[in-house]
């Protein structure tokens, strides 16, 4: 299970850096074909930066935060347009090119597609997780502070990404289940 959870917040990293809580009306197959056939350009541009040295600040920064929304792709995009203006207007033009109105909105619905997705991914594979993200709740504090910083903070962050999980839409799982296998074949390119 500790893999999957460390594979599952590998993904949405990986993600976020080429690349919810603000949820819009609907999520739909033609929202989710798009954002799909857009991952090619926009983890190309991701790798430019990358290249550039440009991507640690930016990863650091969408990692799951206590009191935070695990929203990966939106913060990502922000601290893009902060940071580096001429990559976010890049990522615009991609996020057009696939019928988005904007970069943000783009981010949206990927912050969708991919809890969507996780949450669908561990209902099948790993359901004994949402009980444990259950059960940690009730764990005393005190007890997560005898372990290592580290450990601490990779236990915290991976009951982050359950929540997150637990909290997905059932619409939003019912829109993403036709294309598990093909968001599968896309992760696995990454």
């Amino acid at each position: 299970m500790k893999q999957w959870l460390v594979s599952a917040f590998a993904v949405c990293m990986l993600l976020a850096f080429g690349s919810a809580s603000a949820q819009m009306t609907t999520l739909d197959p033609q929202s989710i074909d798009a954002y799909l056939n857009s991952l090619p350009k926009v983890e190309a541009l991701g790798r430019k930066l990358e290249n550039q040295g440009k991507g640690d600040a930016w990863l650091k920064e969408v990692t799951p935060e206590i009191g935070q929304n695990f929203n990966p792709h939106q913060q990502g995009v922000a601290l893009l347009s902060q940071e580096e203006p001429s990559a976010y207007q890049e990522l615009t033009q991609i996020t057009r090119q696939h019928s988005f109105t904007s970069a943000e909105r783009w981010a949206e619905v990927g912050d969708r597609i991919i809890l969507a997705y996780g949450a669908l991914k561990a209902e099948s594979e790993s359901p004994e997780m949402f009980a444990m993200a259950a059960e940690f709740d009730s764990v005393n504090p005190q007890m997560l502070q005898m372990l290592p910083p580290e450990i601490r903070q990779q236990v915290e962050q991976a009951m982050l990404i359950v929540r997150a999980f637990a909290q997905v839409s059932d619409s939003d799982k019912q829109q993403v289940r036709p294309f598990l296998s093909r968001i599968d074949t896309v992760l696995s390119q990454y």
